[in-house]
């Protein structure tokens, strides 16, 4: 039945971008459009950073990797960074709230998707108080990215913890592709006022600096009871990047950010548990700065020490948590001989973080420290001019867990003047503990026995808890079959240990009046899964105006707990593993200055779960008018008036996203 719904989406959707793309016949032949007419070798040719830690062609990366360039994310008519995530094949995405998503790679999701590392140039984004990401606090001009790398699979030899399933790398732009203005506004129904202004300009001959200021107002989307909902959204960002070559061996980046973020909520009174119910006003802001110096030795040699300071506040569940985040990091390039390429590097983190009394969760000690201590070593053999072995590992030293080993082992075969790369890969990554899972106090269920005697089911952290780990098996192949048709298949099978149980203990007695029976339930590793899959994306040029992007993905999970296991498992079938996920995008340059583009994304019933499939159809046409000026129209969920994506999660009451019109415009100045 999800299959044929699926089809029969598909088929709608190619159909509607044939009927545009035969309009083209009536329009006026103009000359063909710059780098949107890049050839199928361009796109696999270009240069990622994120697999190695070092500049590599993407069609020779030895990892599961897609590449959201600024074209995609420009012509996706997306506003926020996780709408733009959902062209990724394999990377889930789920909108619980209009500010809050449930955003995941490869299985295990949730509103803290907590095996999903993410960097914004190098910088961590995850949060070590509840092991995961607020989405809602990255922002950033969507027009200052140069491309989004989305890794599947583990990245720990690399980054190190956390980096399980996936990393999702977000690299902006160097300040000396952004100069001159840009004034930006959009505003609809759903989006009420959306805008930016940005200036950037020279400091002398290679010298650049950019500044931004942006502003967003999202209103409510629809509760699951009916009527509109309590989740509407304000956020404010302001920013800065400069760019400098110190000489010619020597570079120097900085960039700082400030947000401020106010948004509605419904909650429940516990974060883990069905309880009360009630709206809320969440406030956060907070702000970052980063700074990397990048120097070439007389060898060739490349070394790059990067420093950043991320702090922010956020009220939330009742928790006013404030976080601050110190990190060092140094790292050296260099080729050994003529066949050994090594990358080393070591780095240490300290995270100070306060989580003081909420109501739906207490942390014991309210104020912690934590440190990370990291080193690690990667070399890249080349065995013949077709094949190339790469061998690394990271060791790091975490307050929760001590010393953990992430090692990992890669080869590609790529015969020279073939248009083909098979790749395979062997690799361990852990999930390090967070405050949550050691020092959380948080009652989830009160229960009268009698009047004289009370139960409480209460949710306990465990100062013993292991990191969860993973044993990773990865096979993939890429190719430009013809001029006009590539493909990127990858396939995994892994085995999870270790993986977080919530397990019940003796009762408690507590005199007094009424009598207190406790119930504690502590955080334990008597878990443990299989999952494999794969995922498939191809890039069809149909015509040197249309580009159609087809994508799938397979995943199957098989969860067990220990024998002696009496408690559940934090990650659940009917919620956090989507079985298909299908995106197809279409690029349809309609003249030199009109441009048609769609989206449709499909996500099927989860195994056991309560939420239906879903798609989701998106939709664009701009023009632009002169070379200064684009105007667009931008529909979103356009197949129904509502959706509800994925449900509650974490204390997150989930809301239906609605049917969203926009209108946006760009001057450039």
């Amino acid at each position: 039945m999800q299959v044929a719904r699926a089809k029969r989406l598909a088929g709608s959707f190619l159909l509607l971008s044939g009927l545009a793309h035969d309009l083209t016949g009536q329009v006026q032949n103009q000359a063909p459009i710059d780098l949107r007419q890049a050839s199928l070798e361009d796109l696999l040719d270009i240069t990622v950073t994120s697999v190695s830690r070092k500049e590599q062609k993407l069609s020779q990366a030895a990892s599961a990797i897609f590449v959201i360039n600024q074209d995609d994310i420009r012509r996706s008519g997306a506003t926020n960074i996780p709408d733009l995530l959902r062209m990724a094949p394999g990377v889930d995405v789920e909108q619980i709230d209009a500010n809050a998503w449930a955003i995941s790679i490869r299985g295990f999701n949730s509103r803290y998707s907590n095996k999903v590392l993410v960097l914004i140039d190098g910088r961590t984004v995850y949060s070590p108080i509840f092991s995961g990401v607020n989405w809602d606090q990255i922002g950033m001009p969507l027009e200052d990215i140069e491309r989004i790398e989305v890794i599947r699979g583990p990245g720990g030899a690399v980054w190190g913890a956390n980096a399980v399933n996936g990393v999702i790398s977000i690299i902006t732009k160097s300040s000396r592709d952004t100069k001159g203005g840009q004034l930006t506004a959009a505003t609809g129904p759903e989006m009420r006022a959306s805008g930016g202004l940005q200036y950037g300009g020279a400091a002398g001959q290679s010298d650049a600096y950019r500044i931004f200021g942006d502003y967003s107002n999202i209103g409510n989307s629809a509760a699951q009871s009916g009527g509109a909902a309590n989740d509407r959204w304000q956020r404010t960002d302001f920013g800065f990047r400069s760019d400098w070559d110190l000489s010619k061996d020597d570079s120097l980046m900085v960039q700082g950010n400030l947000f401020a973020n106010r948004e509605n909520q419904t909650s429940n009174s516990s974060y883990i548990s069905a309880a009360s119910t009630f709206s809320q006003t969440l406030d956060a802001a907070g702000g970052d700065f980063l700074t990397r110096w990048d120097h070439t030795l007389a060898g060739g040699s490349q070394t790059s020490v990067q420093a950043y300071y991320d702090t922010y506040r956020r009220t939330d569940s009742g928790i006013p948590m404030k976080v601050s985040t110190f990190d060092l990091d140094f790292q050296e390039h260099a080729a050994v001989g003529n066949r050994q390429d090594i990358v080393w590097g070591f780095g240490y983190r300290a995270d100070d973080t306060g989580a003081p009394l909420g109501y739906a969760a207490s942390f014991t000690p309210p104020f912690r420290t934590a440190s990370l201590f990291s080193v690690f070593l990667q070399d890249e053999i080349r065995i013949s001019n077709a094949l190339w072995f790469t061998i690394g590992a990271k060791l790091e030293h975490n307050s929760y867990t001590g010393f953990e080993t992430e090692p990992s082992a890669r080869m590609v075969w790529s015969p020279p003047g073939n248009r083909y790369t098979i790749w395979a890969a062997a690799s361990k990554a852990i999930r390090q503990p967070s405050r949550e899972d050691v020092d959380v106090q948080s009652n989830l269920e009160t229960i009268p026995l009698s009047a004289a005697t009370v139960e409480v089911v209460r949710l306990v952290g465990n100062p013993l808890v292991k990191a969860e780990e993973l044993r990773d098996y990865e096979l993939g192949y890429r190719s430009e079959l013809t001029r006009s048709l590539s493909v990127d298949v990858g396939s995994f099978l892994s085995f999870y240990h270790h993986l977080e149980t919530i397990e019940p203990q003796a009762p408690i007695f507590i005199p007094g009046s009424p009598l207190v029976i406790e119930i504690p339930e502590l955080y334990k590793n008597e878990g443990h899964a299989m999952t494999y899959g794969g995922e498939a994306a191809l890039t069809w040029k149909a015509s040197s105006r249309w580009r159609i992007a087809p994508g799938y993905s397979y995943l199957h999970a098989v969860l067990r707990q220990d024998p002696e296991s009496l408690g559940q498992a934090t990650a659940t079938l009917s919620t956090d593993f989507p079985q298909n996920t299908v995106q197809i995008r279409s690029l349809l340059t309609l003249s030199r200055n009109l441009e048609f583009d769609q989206s449709l994304y499909y996500t099927a019933r989860l195994p056991g779960g309560s939420i239906p499939g879903h798609e989701r159809l998106d939709l664009r046409l701009a023009k632009r008018i002169g070379e200064r000026t684009e105007i667009s129209v931008v529909g979103q969920n356009l197949l129904r008036a509502r959706t509800l994506e994925y449900g509650d999660s974490a204390g997150v009451i989930g809301t239906e996203s609605v049917r969203s019109v926009y209108g946006k415009i760009t001057w450039r100045f």
